[in-house]
C-alpha cells in the first residue's frame, strides 16, 4: 500500500529542492515549498518563515515525547501532537516560572479519558489495511488456519 493513500487532505510539503519531493508534493497534490539549502540564503528560510531547524525542532520533540512515554498507541497521537503545541504555546507566552501553573490551568477544565473507555475511541487508521499485506499478527497465515479451526 502506497503512503500516499494514507495521507489526507495535504496541503504544504516543507522540504528541500529534490525532484522525488517534487514528484511526491505533485502527487498528493499539495504545495512544496523549497527551503534552499544553499550557503548564502539565510538560516535556510522559505518565504512564509518556515525554515529546516523548525521542522527539525518539531522532528526532535516528536522523537523526545516517544522516548519519554516508551512509544505510545497511534490511537493517542493525535492528542500527544496536541498536547505539544500547547506547551510550545505556553513557552512562548509566559515567563518560565509561569509556565507550569498556565499549563495546569489550560488542561485542568479539558477532558480526560478513563481507561475504561480506551476500547470505545476508534482507531485512526485501520490496523487491517496497515498489516494484511505483511501477514503480521492476527493477520497472520497461522493465525488466520488456526481461527477457521477453532
Amino acid at each position: 500500500m502506497s503512503v500516499i493513500n494514507r495521507l489526507d487532505n495535504v496541503k504544504k510539503l516543507i522540504s528541500d529542492s529534490k525532484s522525488y519531493f517534487k514528484q511526491f508534493s505533485n502527487e498528493l497534490k499539495a504545495k512544496n515549498s523549497y527551503i534552499k539549502t544553499s550557503p548564502t540564503q539565510k538560516h535556510y528560510l522559505i518565504e512564509d518563515g518556515n525554515s529546516l531547524a523548525s521542522v527539525n525542532e518539531l522532528m526532535s520533540e516528536i522523537e523526545n515525547i516517544i522516548q519519554r512515554t516508551h512509544g505510545f498507541s497511534t490511537r493517542y497521537a493525535q492528542e500527544y501532537l496536541d498536547f505539544n503545541i500547547l506547551r510550545k504555546q505556553i513557552k512562548y507566552k509566559y515567563k518560565r516560572d509561569e509556565q507550569a501553573k498556565k499549563l495546569f490551568e489550560e488542561v485542568k477544565d479539558g477532558e480526560f479519558i478513563k481507561n475504561a473507555l480506551v476500547l470505545n475511541t476508534p482507531m485512526p487508521i485501520s490496523l487491517k489495511e496497515a498489516y494484511y499485506e505483511y501477514h503480521y499478527g492476527i493477520f497472520s497465515d497461522a493465525y488466520l488456519k488456526k481461527q477457521q479451526n477453532s
